[in-house]
């Protein structure tokens, strides 16, 4: 799923950049990477990690000053948990990747700083993997098309390079359940 979404970004960024090389300023792309916090129960188990390291990379076009569109492919990375079961240990597994596709409002606060709000949808595969000691494995995995809303700020540190952080909200699912998953995230953009 990984690598047909980064297929699909970078065919969507080259026709970003081939439909805008006659202006100028108007295709970025950049890549951040940061925490991702899953909101998932932990209770009545030994051992449980529901943070990760996430990263993302973006290709977007500015249609003008304050609105863009955003095609980004990402990683929530992976969360764990362990729980004894009788003489047994049982663990779990869950990780998320996919691509997103944004619609983005922006605005410039003074000539370095802007804010940035994006809503849009993403498609994500999530993988689900659960082993007993001495008894095997099983895994699952449920792709899904979900909401994903974000605030950021940028830091223009010259004409074409921008910081960037930002903070995002998106569901994910595996099998009928559904879990929210906020990641905060920094990176640069580079404009061309």
């Amino acid at each position: 799923m990984l690598k047909k979404s980064l297929m699909v970004s970078t065919l969507a960024v080259a026709g970003l950049l081939i439909g805008a090389s006659a202006s100028a300023q108007n295709v970025y792309v950049g890549g951040t990477v940061g925490q991702s916090k899953w909101n998932d129960d932990c209770k009545s188990v030994a051992k449980c990690d529901t943070n990760s390291t996430t990263y993302k990379l973006i290709g977007g076009y500015n249609f003008d000053k304050n609105f863009a569109f955003e095609t980004t492919v990402f990683s929530l990375g992976k969360i764990s948990a362990s729980a004894p079961f009788g003489n047994a240990v049982g663990s779990a597994e869950l990780k998320s990747a996919g691509i997103d596709f944004a619609g983005v409002v922006k605005h410039d606060f003074t000539e370095e700083f802007g804010g940035f709000a994006k809503l849009g949808l993403a498609r994500t595969t999530s993988t689900a993997k659960g082993t007993l000691s001495n008894l095997g494995s099983i895994s699952t995995d449920t792709t899904s098309t979900q909401p994903v809303a974000a605030l950021g700020l940028t830091y223009k540190v010259s004409k074409d390079l921008a910081l960037r952080g930002e903070f995002e909200s998106r569901r994910i699912k595996l099998g009928s359940e559904k879990e929210t998953v906020n990641t905060f995230s920094i990176g640069a953009q580079y404009s061309f």
